[in-house]
């Protein structure tokens, strides 16, 4: 496999910055006709900016290379036009449209049967019957996408994938799938992974962007690892263990202190005090029987790759999601319906992971956001401009909130001052329980060890803080004990001196620290795992 010409998809040399911030740096991968390649690392490597390069989302800078089959790609092309260079590319919205027929979702890649200048709606669904029974899918072409299993849903998108056609007639030489088991019930995972098996049998190599480890040894012939943007190994799957990934993906390190002065976590165990919230056997549409506890003072984190439910947790918690099953009590209060003004009723606030969607109203000024969780009211009902304004004021500058304008529309601050408007709108509520879902995501590092230390600050006086956080660094530097959710359940908690980022590491990939596992992936395009 030394020339392009044997290799379904060459990329080389792929850098791609943003307003002078490197998120890929020489990356150079490929993929063999017939392969499944897999592509790993932490959120955050650059894994998604490389798919979006290859999908003609993004230009790369100049100097990159790539080649599909053989045949060069232009340094720039439409997304639409990426089949026509013999790229088909199954995200993880799979792109299908729920009101329509499964023919009609079909047709639309692969375009509509026709009886001279007619459609011919008998034709499309003969051949939607025929596409259907070549994946193995037992459903019918009538069928509306809303009503089939998400299953038979991510199928659907990769047969479709497999077997669009276009005008050129270029053959189908590379598929990448994103994270494709993301949503599917683990017991579903084989039969993805034989419509795989029937799709590399054509000759056609498979990108599979995946966080679980075990997938990778079943279905992977190699595996390419990304680390803050750059390749740092391309290992062959025969012989390499979870392990040997784990390693290759984090690294050698050990826990790394987050920038800001020392987390107090020995005086707030030493202070643990009264229960501020009680999680019992909660599930909702991701999130499996948890149970959790915080305690006054306390900063939890809680650790989990992307799928794993760390954001509907946050968001079952705060009732902004009906619970299917589960208690939740806040210090005294019972919340027995999913509501958030119960929630804040109760003492919880959140810091959702989308700032500028859910955590603020970009169009309203800086002033207006500070005090939307806590209008100020005087003795008449009516709201205390003066008491306000003196409120708002303080808070500009206790959270350095820059510039220091209340009138400034919030929708024009950077990212780091915007979440210190958001995280002090539910500070100023003196919330007995606050959770935050990504408090620093986006932020400069100045605005990072800011937004720590006010919650170390809040914690010191009472608050008891929920940290969802996808750097591992941040949450061992900042966190009295980290709970580690897997597959939708809290798999582990760790603290003390076992609470590194290698530790988590290992227990978010499910990988034990004595386990070794051993790759097998079966040769035989027949055979089932």
């Amino acid at each position: 496999m030394t020339g392009v010409d044997s290799l379904a998809l060459s990329v080389n040399d792929l850098s791609k910055t943003f307003a002078g911030v490197t998120v890929l740096s020489d990356v150079s991968l490929s993929i063999a006709r017939g392969e499944v390649h897999a592509l790993l690392g932490q959120n955050g490597s650059g894994k998604s900016t490389l798919i979006k390069c290859l999908a003609g989302v993004h230009r790369p800078d100049a100097g990159a290379t790539m080649y599909v089959a053989g045949a060069p790609l232009p340094a720039t092309y439409n997304p639409n036009d990426a089949r026509r260079y013999g790229l088909a590319f199954v995200h993880q919205d799979l792109g299908l449209v729920d009101d329509m027929t499964v023919a009609d979702n079909l047709a639309l890649g692969t375009g509509f049967a026709t009886v001279g200048p007619l459609l011919s709606p008998r034709r499309q669904r003969a051949r939607t019957a025929a596409v259907l029974e070549d994946f193995g899918l037992a459903i019918s072409p009538n069928a509306v996408i809303r009503d089939l299993p998400v299953t038979a849903r991510t199928l659907l998108a990769i047969a479709r994938a497999f077997h669009v056609t276009d005008d050129g007639g270029v053959p189908l030489a590379c598929m990448i799938l994103d994270e494709p088991t993301a949503a599917l019930p683990d017991n579903d995972a084989e039969l993805l992974f034989a419509a795989i098996r029937r799709v590399t049998a054509a000759g056609v190599g498979v990108g599979y962007v995946t966080h679980r480890l075990e997938e990778v040894t079943r279905i992977a012939d190699r595996a390419t690892v990304l680390r803050d943007g750059r390749r740092t190994a391309t290992l062959d799957m025969a012989g390499t263990s979870q392990r040997d990934l784990v390693a290759a993906i984090v690294g050698d390190r050990t826990s790394i202190a987050v920038t800001g002065p020392p987390s107090p976590k020995a005086a707030a165990v030493a202070r643990r005090g009264e229960r501020v919230l009680e999680v019992k056997g909660l599930s909702g549409r991701r999130i499996k029987d948890a149970s959790l506890s915080i305690h006054e003072g306390e900063i939890v984190g809680v650790a989990g790759l992307a799928g794993s439910g760390r954001s509907e947790l946050a968001r079952l918690i705060f009732g902004a999601q009906a619970v299917t099953a589960g208690t939740r009590r806040a210090a005294d209060t019972s919340l027995v319906h999913a509501s958030p003004r119960a929630a804040m009723r109760a003492g919880v606030g959140l810091v959702p992971e989308d700032r500028r969607r859910d955590g603020c109203v970009l169009t309203m000024s800086v002033a207006e956001n500070l005090t939307l969780a806590s209008l100020e009211r005087g003795r008449t009902g009516l709201l205390n401009v003066r008491k306000e304004r003196h409120r708002v004021a303080a808070d500009i500058e206790a959270f350095d909130i820059r510039p220091r304008d209340p009138q400034r529309a919030i929708g024009t601050l950077s990212g780091g001052n915007q979440q210190k408007v958001v995280l002090a709108k539910w500070l100023a509520r003196e919330p007995r329980v606050l959770v935050l879902d990504e408090p620093v995501q986006g932020v400069d590092v100045g605005a990072k060890a800011d937004i720590f230390s006010l919650l170390r600050s809040a914690a010191s006086r009472g608050t008891g803080v929920v940290v969802i956080d996808s750097d591992f660094d941040n949450l061992a530097g900042l966190c009295d004990r980290v709970l580690i959710l897997r597959d939708g359940r809290i798999a582990e908690e760790l603290s003390g001196t076992d609470l590194t980022t290698e530790n988590m590491s290992r227990a978010t990939f499910g990988v034990d620290d004595s386990s070794k596992f051993v790759a097998s992936r079966p040769t035989n395009p027949q055979e089932t795992s």
